[in-house]
């Protein structure tokens, strides 16, 4: 146990920075996994069967929209 009151100062710094950091970590992980996944499982499939109607012919695009 500490003795002086600089240390219990000391050790509660040090567990709020840890703490701080990890909470920070995961913040930044959700928000970049809310960026890059847009889509999940089922819409990515569905997309993937509408880009391969459209490229067989069975669907035609809008007349402004430009396919990659």
């Amino acid at each position: 146990m500490p003795e002086r009151f600089s240390d219990f100062v000391a050790l509660f710094m040090g567990a709020f920075t840890v703490g701080y950091i990890a909470w920070e970590i995961e913040r930044r992980r959700r928000s970049l996994h809310d960026l890059w996944d847009v889509l999940d499982v089922e819409d990515m499939a569905m997309t993937t069967e509408l880009v391969k109607m459209v490229h067989s012919g069975e669907l035609e695009p809008h007349a402004r929209a430009m396919l990659a």
